[in-house]
């Protein structure tokens, strides 16, 4: 059943079911990253584990995922005294940008990124903070920060080098390119790239699916994910037979999915 919505700084939030959608509502500046949407982000992560939600859709208003940071609110806040040092304005956005990206990478629940239109800059690092992408094969997703001179803040120099090859995230950093959606998904960059008209439909069966698992099991795949990055590959498994166990032992769902699975091949 979907449930009422409700506004969170510039992001909407609904629940539909184990599923929250978060969208991002500044289609005048192309869902561009404020601190009002910083705050709905925030609230997003907390709403969806406050919930229980199996799946967290992040996706934009008027055609467009999000076209990267405010740069009116970045220049203002750059010239202010201090906005730059601890504590200042700019500094402590960003910091607060980084950490819900970092919990939406880390959260128990699966988290979904329907991407049409652009995905640039920090769009691009919010993108690559997500579990699943699915997008518009006409979509076009990059870092661009070069393109002005910046650099990455939100973790997309990081996340790009963890998603591509080594030439490719140089390629992405360094030249500021804009990708398709069709070359983001062959370059293993986004999950799936469809057509426009179809984008809706295919998001909706993939978090459908998503939404149909077993919200423990969810939780410890993401630890798996986790506990296995960047680590020597002997490390990684013993992560995993750890993490494994734990869940075999606690879950009773996994004893009657067991038990309705072995009922209907008898």
């Amino acid at each position: 059943m979907t449930g009422a919505t409700e506004r969170a700084g510039d992001v909407v939030l609904a629940r539909d079911g184990a599923v929250l959608r978060a969208t991002i509502d500044r289609p005048e500046a192309r869902n561009a990253i404020s601190p009002s949407v910083v705050e709905g982000l925030e609230a997003a992560v907390r709403r969806a584990r406050e919930t229980g939600a199996r799946v967290l859709v992040i996706r934009g208003t008027g055609g467009t995922f999000c076209a990267g940071a405010d740069l009116a609110f970045v220049r203002t806040a750059i010239d202010e005294p201090g906005g730059m040092g601890p504590g200042g304005t700019f500094t402590t956005v960003i910091d607060r940008l980084n950490a819900v990206l970092n919990d939406i990478e880390a959260a128990p629940f699966a988290s979904v990124a329907v991407v049409e239109g652009f995905a640039l800059a920090g769009g691009c690092e919010l993108l690559l903070a997500c579990d699943v992408v699915v997008a518009d094969e006409a979509a076009r997703i990059g870092d661009r920060h070069l393109e002005l001179g910046l650099l990455p803040g939100g973790g997309g120099s990081v996340r790009l080098y963890r998603a591509l090859s080594p030439a490719r995230a140089r390629w992405l950093l360094l030249s500021g390119e804009m990708i398709s959606g069709r070359e983001a998904a062959a370059w293993g960059l986004v999950t799936r790239a469809v057509a426009a008209a179809d984008l809706d439909a295919t998001a909706e069966a993939m978090v459908a699916r998503l939404a149909s698992r077993n919200g423990d099991s969810l939780a410890g795949a993401k630890e798996m994910i986790a506990a296995a990055r960047d680590v020597p590959l002997a490390d990684g498994v013993a992560a995993e037979q750890r993490i494994f166990r734990d869940h075999m032992e606690k879950n009773e769902e996994v004893r009657a999915a067991l038990a309705r699975f072995l009922a209907g091949t008898r």
